[in-house]
């Protein structure tokens, strides 16, 4: 699970702020119908969610597999608490990530 800024990016809980990076989240169960989640920033900073209620999440019901419709809400959740935190994410662009597939090329000589 991967966020992707572009442009300027102010982490709200320190105040640190960096260039375009890229946003891991990294999720917790704690208890019944809550999620904590730790979202590392270039693996250089942390911005801590604590005990997020599913109940609040916003569900893709295009989604079909329950574990891919959680992901995809925690990551909505995510971006669109970080976008709204302060002026400097307001004028940035946060988005969902996803790595970029890399095809191997076969030698059928071989």
């Amino acid at each position: 699970m991967a966020i992707k800024v572009t442009g300027f990016f102010q982490n709200p809980q320190s105040g640190l702020i960096y260039d375009s990076p890229l946003l891991t989240l990294v999720p917790h169960l704690t208890y019944a119908g809550k999620i904590s989640l730790d979202v590392n920033i270039n693996n250089n900073g942390c911005i801590g969610y604590q005990s997020i209620d599913r109940s609040i999440l916003t569900y893709n019901t295009s989604i079909i597999d329950p574990y891919s419709q959680l992901i995809d809400a925690l990551e909505t959740y995510v971006i669109d608490d970080l976008q709204n935190s302060n002026d400097i994410n307001k004028a940035t662009t946060i988005k969902k990530y996803t790595a970029p597939v890399i095809e191997e090329i076969s030698d059928s000589n071989a």
